[in-house]
């Protein structure tokens, strides 16, 4: 069974195909800094993935996988220092994002 105890969900809707292009480039130079910032405080993974059925638009999600709420919540203001630390790049596009929080009850990864 997977260690993960708390889910968090976020997913991420892009005006345009070069914004959501954008954001990935800018994860692949700076998402490891953040994961492993992250992973200290409890993160077991951080998976972005791209939405296929999204008809006409442009999405990522974002999954990440937490040992325990307290992993969670130290996380939260490490990713707030992180946004603002990259300010600059985050006030250019256009993001509007939908999160949800869940708490892991079976896992069928066997």
């Amino acid at each position: 069974m997977s260690e993960a105890k708390l889910i968090s969900y976020t997913l991420n809707d892009f005006s345009t195909e070069i914004e959501m292009e954008s954001f990935l480039h800018f994860m692949e130079k700076h998402g490891d800094e953040m994961y492993k910032k992250l992973k200290k405080y409890g993160l077991l993974r951080w998976r972005v993935n791209q939405v296929w059925n999204k008809g006409g638009g442009f999405a990522l999600s974002s999954i990440f996988e937490y040992k325990d709420e307290k992993a969670f919540e130290k996380s939260v203001e490490e990713i707030k220092k992180f946004q603002k630390k990259h300010e600059d790049y985050f006030n250019k596009i256009n993001i509007k994002r939908t999160s949800s929080r869940s708490i892991n009850m079976l896992d069928f990864n066997y």
